[in-house]
């Protein structure tokens, strides 16, 4: 039996496929919100206001927050594995990139964390991204120095 595959059915199939292949470029890194810290001379402190709440890494999607420059990223990698994460550097007005935090790999059952002071070779349009860890098993905190 012959079938007949008209050029309009050829070109619908072929855009629904470019369309699936795209999606994934499309897709929103997953945002992690600043916990702003409270500072020592707070004039109360309720119960639970100090707690830091991690965040899987999303390891489909990424994840971005967005930098002031007072900001620490918090990594812990609860898995007796080591894992890897990235951070995205960006071209400084001065032509370099800084690729320090490209497949930082975090050690088994560990906590590490980096100062974010600088902005500036990191941030894209204010918006610092991770948009790759090995595994969701690395979880993360943004905080936030007042």
């Amino acid at each position: 039996m012959k079938t007949n595959h008209s050029p309009f059915r050829k070109t619908i199939a072929a855009g629904l496929l470019v369309l699936l292949c795209t999606i994934a470029a499309f897709a929103a890194t997953t945002a992690l919100t600043p916990v702003v810290l409270i500072q020592n001379n707070a004039s109360s402190v309720s119960a639970g206001a100090l707690t830091v709440t991690m965040t899987a890494c999303d390891n489909v999607n990424g994840n971005s927050y967005s930098a002031t420059g007072r900001e620490v990223l918090l990594m812990q990698n609860t898995d007796t594995s080591a894992h890897s994460i990235t951070i995205t550097p960006v071209a400084d007005p001065y032509g370099g990139t800084n690729t320090q935090f490209t497949t930082y790999s975090l050690p088994a059952s560990s906590i590490s964390a980096v100062q974010m002071k600088y902005v500036i070779g990191w941030a894209n349009t204010g918006v610092i991204t991770i948009p790759a860890c090995s595994s969701n098993l690395i979880k993360l905190a943004v905080l936030q120095t007042n």
